[in-house]
């Protein structure tokens, strides 16, 4: 062990309390209690949980957290030769900035999309309207094609359109809403029913809000409880919890809890 697990581990021993007593006090984790005793840093999320779970521990323990969560730094290599880790101020601009140009990217590919369905619609209509034309030829033309098929052969192909409009509608109705809004600082990853990733594994403040998305299904893996979900503008019943938790929105708009095992990591 080394200055962190060593300070913390005979805090807890003075006290006489196990991990368990520790994790009912805090809502950490015995398995992250007994990394951080070990310096296991591995085994914890990214550094910001880490440097929060040293900090609630500590003060759990009546330890001074400041010194530790500056070794921490060290260690990690942001404290060495003096100098100081960025200030939240610093760390919130740089996320806005991240955000902002993540929209105009976004921005530029919907207005890559709108152009190539609007031409999509326009080679659509010319091809409607030449059938309509060729079709149309006159009474004749209709009546032979009429007495040539059989009855109620001339119908078919107008039956199909209809179908194809409500197959589409069917699938427009199937389409959930989500949008993420941080209560916190969070870590989120929050992949659509393909398994492609729209909130791919980043810290969010905050009031940083994601979304909306639109997609059948959604998994979605938080770093803390500190997130408010919508879906379809409704706000969904989730965990409050400063550990991590793992969510799923099924095509009825239903949200389930996932086990760990099986979130989405964003890697």
């Amino acid at each position: 062990m080394g200055v962190i697990g060593d300070t913390l581990s005979e805090a807890r021993t003075r006290r006489a309390v196990d991990l368990e007593e520790v994790h009912a006090a805090t809502g950490i984790r015995p398995r992250y209690l007994e990394a951080i005793e070990q310096e296991d840093w591995g085994a914890l999320p990214e550094e910001f949980y880490a440097r929060s779970f040293i900090r609630k521990y500590a003060r759990y323990l009546d330890v001074d957290p400041d010194p530790l969560v500056e070794e921490y730094r060290r260690q990690q290599g942001g404290g060495e030769r003096g100098e100081a880790p960025a200030s939240p101020f610093a760390r919130t601009r740089s996320r806005r900035a991240e955000a902002l140009r993540r929209r105009r990217r976004r921005q530029s590919a919907y207005a890559w999309i709108g152009a190539v369905a609007l031409l999509a619609a326009i080679v659509v209509a010319i091809v409607l309207l030449s059938s309509g034309g060729e079709g149309g030829g006159g009474t004749a033309g209709k009546s032979a094609a009429g007495n040539t098929t059989g009855k109620g052969s001339g119908t078919a192909p107008k039956q199909e359109s209809p179908s194809a409009g409500q197959s589409t509608a069917k699938k427009t109705v199937q389409s959930v809403k989500l949008q993420i809004e941080p209560t916190a600082e969070v870590w989120a990853c929050v992949v659509n029913g393909k398994g492609k990733p729209l909130v791919n594994g980043l810290t969010l403040a905050a009031g940083e809000s994601m979304g909306p998305f639109h997609s059948r299904s959604y998994e979605a893996a938080f770093g803390n409880g500190s997130v408010k979900v919508l879906v379809d503008g409704k706000v969904a019943k989730t965990p409050e919890t400063p550990s991590p938790i793992g969510l799923t929105v099924d095509a009825h708009g239903k949200v389930h809890e996932l086990p760990e095992g099986s979130r989405p990591s964003c890697e």
